[in-house]
């Protein structure tokens, strides 16, 4: 949308984005979406910055795209992490060439302080060449869609490396429809979201990686909004999460896993929080795949732990011990694991999982009662007391007597805990900030200490599977390591009946 110097109010780009598997473009390209009325075109796109990054720190891209004869100029703001599909600020002008019109910035309200601040120097970071071939797609709800394939490089000084994409930018009407296209798409040809725009992929050419992992930003729900709509921003906000870390993931980046471990869980837990306003299947759908989903990254994380930190410390501890052949395995068993993180977050399933959530959040939000019952319209900081009254008294009933709780029991306990810090995190948000860092404090000394109680059991299975390579000296090492998990694992629980009872005293900041 074209910006001019009285535009106060930023227009906004919608777009789900995804990358394609060999042979998806093909497939694609037979459907009728990218059949003879599909345009087609040359674009090749240089985007700005200057020495010091200034663009890009203050969360912007500037480039300038050319196809033909034509220039446009775009800035765009960083991703609102709102949803599935990135929402961005967007601003663009017509220029005249591939060099920057920085006075045009300096007529928008949001960009002028950016203006001065860049002007005489800028310089070309990144540049796309891509073929794109696109159509304006009319869907239901008097919804409208572009439909973009492309394919090209994205290149920075003398690295560069394919780009093989798929985008859909709603272009007006409501965003449901644009997720039924992309669902549509996704079972006709193998693809995956991505949250990665081309801007990102060229910045982790510049910078030799992906940025990392992204924490999930503190919850921001208003106090009179209805359950529906505060439900449907933590769904689209664990969404976003989700596949802001995805890249990094793929990449090998062992906390961006551990980021969107946490974000499948933290997704079942709010199916369960509100599940008595929900009706059973809306339940039923979810609550597998988010569970299967959740293991293959948690077994890979397990190998995380154990390969990156738990070897780390048992080695300084017992440096007598020959650790050599049992590290190697390990290794092979966390590339292993890592491969199937991969082959599940690229594949159908997954893709499907994420698009029929965002449809879904996006029904829970314009027709609830389709999905759940009338309590969902109504306030939802009404709704909180009783909801958190209900996951914080499993979390007791789990914890009544911590000195004699079993392995499994144990670990029930801390599962408790995390649901109840996940209802805290999201619904927290309406109460008095200190009372809330107070109960979560006293919840987050229970499950550190019943945490790492469950690291040292994870560390003895995983010993033992090492151990059943058949190898003596694996075996050796193995026993040791067992020992002496066991011992760190008495060590750690010691504090366990203290920090419990302080749990159990502390007062439920949302019935003051």
């Amino acid at each position: 949308m074209p910006a001019d110097q009285e535009m106060t109010v930023p227009p906004r780009e919608i777009e789900l984005k995804f990358q394609l598997m060999p042979g998806s473009e093909a497939i694609l390209r037979a459907d009728d979406i990218f059949g003879d009325t599909a345009q087609q075109g040359h674009q090749i796109t240089t985007y700005h910055d200057t020495p010091d990054n200034l663009l890009f720190t203050s969360g912007l891209t500037l480039r300038i795209r050319q196809e033909n004869n034509s220039f446009l100029q775009t800035v765009k703001s960083r991703d609102d992490g709102i949803g599935l599909a990135s929402c961005r600020n967007e601003w663009e002008w017509p220029v005249t060439s591939r060099t920057p019109d920085v006075g045009k910035l300096a007529g928008v309200p949001q960009l002028a302080a950016i203006a001065g601040q860049i002007a005489g120097s800028l310089a070309s970071v990144i540049v796309t060449d891509v073929w794109r071939t696109k159509r304006l797609v009319a869907l239901d709800d008097g919804a409208a869609a572009e439909a973009s394939l492309d394919i090209g490089t994205v290149s920075s000084g003398a690295l560069s490396e394919p780009i093989c994409e798929l985008e859909l930018e709603l272009e007006r009407g409501p965003v449901s429809p644009l997720y039924r296209l992309a669902i549509r798409l996704a079972v006709l040809a193998p693809m995956w979201v991505s949250a990665q725009s081309k801007a990102a992929r060229g910045r982790s050419l510049c910078n030799g990686h992906d940025g990392g992992a992204v924490a999930l930003p503190k919850a921001k729900i208003g106090k009179k909004v209805p359950v529906s709509a505060g439900l449907h921003q933590i769904i689209g906000a664990l969404l976003s999460h989700l596949t802001t870390n995805t890249a990094p993931t793929l990449s090998g980046d062992p906390e961006a896993l551990r980021q969107m471990r946490g974000a499948l869980r933290q997704l079942r837990a709010m199916f369960r929080l509100f599940r008595p306003l929900l009706k059973p299947d809306e339940i039923a759908r979810f609550d597998a795949p988010l569970r299967q989903f959740s293991q293959t990254l948690g077994a890979a994380r397990d190998w995380d732990v154990f390969c990156l930190q738990t070897l780390t410390d048992a080695i300084a501890d017992l440096p007598e011990i020959e650790w050599g052949e049992l590290s190697v395995l390990a290794d092979a068993r966390r590339a292993s694991a890592r491969a199937a993180v991969h082959h599940a977050v690229c594949g159908p399933q997954f893709t499907r999982l994420m698009l029929d959530l965002a449809l879904w959040s996006e029904i829970c939000a314009i027709a609830p009662l389709d999905i759940g019952t009338k309590q969902l319209d109504k306030r939802l900081s009404k709704m909180v007391p009783a909801l958190l009254d209900k996951i914080a008294a499993k979390a007791n009933r789990a914890g009544r007597h911590p000195g004699r709780l079993s392995v499994v029991e144990l670990h029930d306990f801390r599962k408790a805990l995390d649901r109840l810090n996940v209802a805290i995190r999201f619904l927290g948000s309406t109460y008095h900030a200190h009372a809330v860092v107070a109960y979560r404090k006293s919840s987050d000394a229970v499950r550190a200490i019943i945490g790492a109680a469950n690291d040292a059991e994870v560390t003895k299975a995983l010993a033992l599977e090492l151990a059943d390579d058949g190898n003596p000296a694996m075996t050796a090492s193995a026993t040791a390591l067992t020992i002496w998990a066991d011992q760190r694992q008495a060590n750690g629980l010691t504090g366990l009946k203290q920090a419990a009872r302080r749990f159990r005293t502390e007062p439920a900041f949302w019935r003051n």
